[in-house]
């Protein structure tokens, strides 16, 4: 019963998507920059359980979002949480609407070290990338020295959404 409730509570902090005001103001000055002086709404896209269920996703509320420019729909942005070597960090994806990479950007990483994943200079790497066999940690995808284990975490990671974001293109969700 114990390992129950490890998991329900492990789950719920790593799961749930809540950004704190910094990370929402960081997340809202990223898509700012990129389309500068712009209109820019946020619509979530929300995947009832139904549809998780029938097509295996595990999105939370609040994590996808079509990026409208000016009344035009242009983007997507996938928030997810990343998994360091003791904590998760907060990060999102900005995917074209052919699905390839606009950007990724970490927003809130809470470890002492291995924040050089944080750098533009890293994550500059998964610009235009759209196919995720192509992003290949330490041939694709270059490691970071003394940040491996968030470097390797956070390849992975873009990896699956990226997969995730084409099954849902595909099924004709997006």
């Amino acid at each position: 019963m114990k390992n129950i409730w490890v998991v329900v509570v492990l789950s719920l902090v790593f799961f749930s998507f809540d950004l704190s005001k910094s990370a929402t103001k960081k997340m809202n000055k990223t898509l700012a920059k990129i389309w500068p002086e712009q209109t820019i709404i946020k619509n979530p896209i929300n995947i009832d359980q139904a549809l998780q269920k029938k097509y295996s996703f595990k999105l939370e509320s609040n994590t996808l979002y079509d990026v409208v420019i000016n009344t035009k729909s242009e983007a997507y942005v996938f928030l997810s949480k990343g998994l360091g070597k003791m904590d998760v960090f907060d990060y999102m994806i900005v995917f074209n609407k052919d699905l390839s990479i606009l950007k990724v950007k970490v927003l809130v990483y809470r470890e002492d070290y291995g924040g050089e994943i944080g750098s533009n200079r890293w994550l500059k790497q998964f610009i235009g990338k759209k196919d995720p066999v192509k992003m290949k940690f330490g041939h694709d995808i270059q490691n970071i020295s003394g940040a491996t284990i968030s470097s390797r975490s956070l390849t992975e990671d873009v990896k699956k959404v990226t997969r995730q974001m084409i099954a849902l293109k595909q099924k004709g969700i997006l």
